[in-house]
Order: C-alpha cells, then sequence, then structure tokens
C-alpha cells in the first residue's frame, strides 16, 4: 500500500449498504469501522445531494450537519455525470496530487481502483488491497435516472 492512500467513499452506497431506505447512522457506523481499521488512511465522504430526502425525516438535521462539519461533501448540481462523475474527478484530481486511490462505490467508475465492502453481524470490512479497476472500454454510459420529479 502506498504512503498516501485517499480512500473516497460513496455516502449513498454505504448509507443504503444491504438495506430498503438508506440510514446516516449506517454510513456512520461503517465510517467508524473505516477508521479503525485504516488510521493512516484520508477519507473523503462523498454524495448525492438527494439522500438528504432518503433518509429517515428525523437524520436530514445531521445530514446537513455532515455537510456543515465537512465530513460529507455533496455533488454540486449539474456536476458532469452525476454523483459518478464527481467521484471520478475527485480520484483523478487526488492521483495527480500523489494519492493512491481506492473508491468504494456501487458506480462503475473508470481507471479508479474500486475496493470491496462488506458487513458480518455488524462489523464492516473495508478491504483496500483486493481492488478491482476497469477500463474505459468496460464502462458503458451512464443509467438514466428513474426517479420521478415532484411536481
Amino acid at each position: 500500500m502506498a504512503d498516501r492512500i485517499l480512500v473516497l467513499v460513496d455516502a449513498g452506497m454505504a448509507a443504503g449498504f444491504r438495506r430498503a431506505k438508506p440510514a446516516l447512522s449506517q454510513l456512520h457506523q461503517a465510517l467508524v469501522h473505516l477508521h479503525n481499521q485504516h488510521p493512516d488512511a484520508y477519507v473523503a465522504v462523498l454524495g448525492d445531494p438527494a439522500l438528504k430526502w432518503e433518509v429517515a425525516a428525523g437524520e436530514s438535521a445531521a445530514f446537513e450537519g455532515d455537510i456543515v462539519a465537512g465530513a460529507l461533501v455533496c455533488a454540486p448540481a449539474g456536476a458532469l455525470d452525476g454523483t459518478a462523475g464527481f467521484l471520478a474527478q475527485a480520484a483523478a484530481k487526488a492521483k495527480t496530487l500523489g494519492y493512491e486511490v481506492v473508491a468504494f462505490t456501487d458506480r462503475a467508475i473508470p481507471d479508479v481502483a474500486l475496493g470491496r465492502l462488506r458487513t458480518d453481524a455488524g462489523r464492516w470490512f473495508w478491504d483496500l488491497d483486493s481492488t478491482r479497476t476497469l477500463e474505459a472500454s468496460q464502462v458503458g454510459p451512464p443509467l438514466a435516472n428513474r426517479r420521478r420529479r415532484r411536481r
């Protein structure tokens, strides 16, 4: 492993991992385990701003608090290729700064090492070593958003 490793965490993926509805509390628990397992890794949590409306109503204030504290960065409105594009741009920038980047997401991001995440009896395992990197030719165009716009 490199001296400077940056772990990019897709907030929506971790909050919704094996759940019908995302939970901010699950994201927080997963991040505690990440910091315990890899204390020397730099961590950036990136997410889609729509996640605020997907978590339970009682967690939306905590979601805003995470943003204000800098613990969570949301993709800006109109980001090229949405949240996946935002993650890819963050990874590219980190690589130019000399970081080894491992992303944890359920999205296909070309030329970025994708780590494996799993849980067992409430314990989260963040595998930074057994990564898979997809080439641009292996990644298709982004899928259309299935969410309906509220009127």
